[in-house]
């Protein structure tokens, strides 16, 4: 079954009330992970932040509203329908479908982007456009000949030096299978992952308590190589 159909199929049971699974709504956890992203970057006031496979994920909302510029990347139209109400009035959202693959949805107040379409797809106008990535659990729930693509898309999309924050599981048993994946650092910098493109910066350890037994939530910071 594709990706992209299991993905949907998946995002339709939470937003109906189903197993919660990876989500993690907790404030606190969104504020940290803007902290670590601000602390790591050379960037002083205002970013340009990218939110891959973002679903509804609450921090898109909380970095926006501390003044940043906020663009998600998901398949789910509900997942971001979801995303949309959390900014408050749905009519400050406007929806352009002029693009054959994407439906791209843009604030009102010029600084949120959500884009309804393919993460995988190259988007030659997104190139270099983003200071910051901030990746909750999309590489772990990527099958292994995924990730490569997904890399590669990011590697396109950060500017030269930017910040790549990024939250993996580790598992204490069953390590081989997924989603989620066990991830640690030498997952990330596989040649065929991040590691042509990005240097690793820090690894934070365990970021919040989950909780999914067995399991702990950690997360690194990258930085994008210089382009030759």
């Amino acid at each position: 079954q594709p990706f992209a159909m299991t993905w949907k199929d998946t995002w339709s049971d939470i937003l109906n009330g189903g197993h919660s699974r990876w989500k993690v709504d907790d404030l606190d956890a969104k504020k940290a992970a803007l902290s670590h992203i601000t602390a790591n970057s050379s960037i002083d006031g205002p970013m340009h932040i990218l939110c891959p496979l973002a679903g509804d994920d609450p921090f898109v909302y909380y970095a926006w509203s501390q003044g940043h510029h906020v663009t998600a990347i998901d398949i789910v139209p509900d997942a971001l329908k979801a995303m949309r109400s959390q900014f408050g009035d749905m009519e400050d959202w406007e929806s352009d479908s002029t693009s054959k693959s994407d439906v791209v949805w843009k604030h009102r107040s010029g600084r949120a982007t959500l884009v309804e379409g393919d993460m995988m797809m190259k988007r030659p106008e997104l190139l270099q456009s983003f200071d910051a990535i901030y990746d909750k659990d999309s590489f772990g729930a990527l099958h292994l000949d995924m990730r490569p693509k997904f890399c590669e898309r990011l590697s396109e999309f950060i500017k030269d030096g930017g910040t790549l924050y990024i939250e993996v599981k580790n598992k204490e048993s069953g390590r081989e299978f997924g989603p989620p994946f066990h991830v640690e650092k030498n997952d990330l910098m596989e040649p065929a992952s991040f590691g042509t493109w990005f240097d690793h910066v820090k690894s934070l350890g365990e970021v919040y308590t989950l909780s999914l037994a067995g399991m702990k939530q950690t997360a690194h910071i990258l930085q994008r190589m210089l382009r030759q």
